[in-house]
Formats: structure tokens, sequence, C-alpha cells
């Protein structure tokens, strides 16, 4: 399949926005970008993220908002691929230009927070706690409405986020954006491939053919272009599935390992604290709890 390298909405250049509303079996977007920046609203689904040279899980209620030119792809878990009836995604992209607000608005204050909300964005942000409580309700509203009530509550959402110190970062300070057509087609055939195959051995000469590459001039290109190892890569993707099987109590870890493709226990638990900075076990018992005062 050949990468849909620059994924743009039909409004380049004007005062406008654009809903695009996703309900389908699954994502089947390659790894690309936007000329456009963009809040992505995930309603139902969950699977695995990569933007930038970050890589983990997404799960239902996700706010993720991503400035121009940040490449991203979402690809749900395995069970979204199996024809499976009960499985469906359900997700909003809300596309804008960059300099939407500063043309809708003269408030000094509200400008000066949302260019530094969108300098932020560079690295990609994701919301968490009563923000993206907020901003899901506002979402479903949006969704439903359109001309000037659909901008002034997309406002209200960019308001919501500029005014926020409940997000976290996804892109690393240290990565760097590339808009090279060659490169995206590049990592988008590896990253389609280590999201099939993770769980399985992997060897790097089979991963390097992908790129028409002897291993080490990939690893020597992996290395430049996202800043991390190729094997560290690797491991990020095993062990954030790792993070969402823990949050079922009655999975043995032991068998965890095994489907995360590790053939090692003692391999499994020195990447994941390494990683996670805790022991799978410690990591089950803080989910488990955090969800059980959710309950209460």
């Amino acid at each position: 399949m050949k990468p849909e390298l620059i994924v743009d909405a039909p409004i380049l250049g004007q005062k406008k926005i654009w809903v695009k509303k996703i309900n389908k079996p699954h994502f089947d977007h390659p790894y690309h970008f936007h000329k456009l920046a963009e809040i992505t609203w995930i309603e139902k689904s969950h699977g695995k993220l990569i933007i930038g040279d970050y890589v983990g899980n997404f799960s239902e209620g996700e706010i993720i908002l991503a400035s121009p030119e940040l490449p991203h792809l979402w690809k749900c878990d395995p069970a979204y691929y199996k024809s499976n009836k009960n499985l469906v995604t359900k997700a909003v992209g809300l596309y804008f230009p960059l300099e939407l607000a500063n043309r809708v608005s003269d408030d000094v204050t509200g400008i000066h927070m949302y260019n530094e909300l969108m300098q932020r964005a560079e690295r990609g942000l994701r919301f968490y706690g009563k923000t993206r409580a907020a901003v899901n309700d506002k979402m479903k509203e949006l969704v439903n409405a359109s001309g000037l009530l659909q901008l002034g509550i997309f406002l209200q959402v960019i308001d919501i986020l500029s005014r926020s110190d409940e997000y976290e970062f996804l892109a690393s300070v240290g990565y760097t954006r590339s808009s090279n057509i060659n490169d995206i087609e590049r990592f988008n055939e590896v990253y389609q491939f280590l999201l099939k195959n993770f769980h399985k051995d992997i060897m790097l000469e089979e991963v390097a053919r992908i790129c028409n590459m002897s291993p080490n001039s990939f690893c020597r290109f992996f290395k430049q272009k996202t800043q991390k190892t190729f094997t560290y890569f690797l491991n990020e993707i095993r062990i954030g599935h790792a993070k969402r099987l823990l949050q079922n109590e009655n999975y043995p870890i032991k068998d965890i390992c095994y489907e995360c493709g590790y053939n090692n226990p003692v391999h499994f638990f020195n990447f994941f604290k390494r990683i996670v900075n805790q022991t799978p076990k410690a990591f089950r018992s803080s989910i488990l709890k955090m969800n059980n005062e959710h309950r209460n």
C-alpha cells in the first residue's frame, strides 16, 4: 500500500475548520502528516499510536493535538482487523489552519496563550484529567453543530486546551520533523511491519531489507531520524502492548511476556523497568488501584 504522505483537508488558506468523522472497522491511514493542525478525538477504539518518535497506546476518550507536519500513525489492535462486528472505530479529526485563531480574534492574552499551545504541539500533546473530560463533551457538541456555532465550540476547545496544564508531550525534545517523502515512505513500511509482527522474533536483517539497506546503514539511519536505537524502539512497542495486557489482573505476567515477543522473562522484566520505571507487577498494582479509586 503506497503511503498517503500528506492527507490535507480542503481548507488550506481559508478561515475555517474541517471536521472529519471516522466510523469504520479500523484506522487505515499510513504513517503521514498534514499541512494543517489537528485535534484527534477517539470516541471508540484502542491500539497503538506513533507520533514523531513516540510510540505508545491509545484508548477511548483520547484527545491528541498535533501541529502541522508532525508525522503520525494510528493502528488499531489486531482484533479490529479480524472482521469482528462487535468492534468499531469511531473518531473525529478536527483540522484547522495554524493562523486561524489569530485571524478571528485580536485579544492579546488569548492569542499569546494559543501561540504557546501550538508551539508545544510541535511535539504532539496528549491531554488528560478534567481537560480531557471537558473536551470530550465539547467534541460531542461540535460534531453535531454547523456554521458559526461549530466555529464557536471549536474556539471553546482551543481556549480549554490553551489554559490547561493537564497534558504530556509525546515526541521527544530531540525529535526533528522530516517532510522528506522517501523518509516517510521508509518509516511507514517499517512501522507497519513492526506493529504487525512485534509479538514474533524479528531479525534486524529483515527490517533493513524493507528499506533496501544493510543492517548497519539502517541502524544509523533509524538513530539519526528518531534519536533512538531500533532495538529500543521495538521494545517500546512491545512494552506498550504489555502495559495494556497487564490491566487484566487474571492474565499471568509470564504469559504476557511471551505474548509481547519476548522469549526470556528476564529480558522482559529488564526492558519493562527501563522503559516504565516500574516492574510489571508494580505497574499492574498501580493501574488496578487507580481503576478502583475511579469507580469509588
